[in-house]
This record gives C-alpha cells, structure tokens and sequence, in this order.
C-alpha cells in the first residue's frame, strides 16, 4: 500500500462525482452520498433542505469527504479522505461560481446554473449548496 500524493488525490478527486459527506451529529458521525465537483481548494456539493445534514453542519462546521474505488477482489484500490469546514452558501455570487464547476463536471448545461442560483437564493435559509474549505488531504492506493 503506498501513501498517493497530492496530484494523485487531487486527480482521483476529479475522476469521480459521488462520495460521501461525514459529518458529527451531536457525539457520532452521520453521513449521507452525493454528487461533488473539486476546483481543487472547495469541495462543492448538496443535500437535501432542512435534512438531517443540514442540522449536523449548523452545529459543527468540521466535515470530511470520503471517496473510494476497488476492484471487486480488493487486489486494487483508492481511497481518498479530505478533512475541512464546510460553509453553506446562501449569496447568489457564491452559488453561481459553486454550480460552475458542479455543472461542468456532472456535464449539465450552463443555462440551468443561473435558474438554480435563483431557487437557492430564494431559499438561502434552507438552502442546501455547500462549500467545503480543502484542509487536509489523504490518500491510499494498492495496484495503482
């Protein structure tokens, strides 16, 4: 097993478009699966309104994002795990540039990034879109 580096992760962080938010819900993790876009200093990604996520994140801020991938007898894999803090964006500027890279990287259209900044806007409160500030980066592969 080696230690991947920081272009590795950041590579294997690009590849993929589903992972898994950790958060603390009082005193144990909770942890939901969604879609994710890196531009290498913010993870930007979303849940759904008033859930439970939302709750865990309004009262610790102090997240991690975990992806893996392995092959189905384990001979190979890839793990990575990004700790930071995450910041829920409620200003339509914020929304606009997160949904740029999310859009782009899920290969939707740019025409529904501005549409989608208004709903979030409209709902800042509740709002759901998140940006999670980049602090810590690990990463172990086997057969890469």
């Amino acid at each position: 097993m080696k230690s991947m580096s920081e272009s590795e992760i950041k590579k294997f962080l690009d590849e993929w478009t589903w992972g898994t938010l950790i958060a603390i819900e009082g005193d144990k993790p909770y942890a939901i699966e969604l879609s994710y876009a890196s531009d290498g200093n913010y993870i930007y990604c979303g849940s759904m309104p008033g859930g439970r996520m939302s709750q865990c994140i309004k009262d610790n801020a102090n997240v991690a994002f975990k992806i893996c991938d392995s092959s189905k007898d384990t001979s190979r894999f890839r793990a990575v795990i990004v700790e930071g803090q995450v910041k829920k964006l409620t200003q339509k500027d914020e929304i606009v540039k997160g949904l740029r890279v999310l859009y782009k990287k899920l290969g939707l259209p740019e025409s529904r990034i501005e549409p989608r900044a208004d709903q979030l806007t409209a709902k800042a409160p509740k709002s759901s879109f998140y940006r999670i500030t980049i602090r810590e980066l690990g990463g172990r592969a086997i057969g890469y």
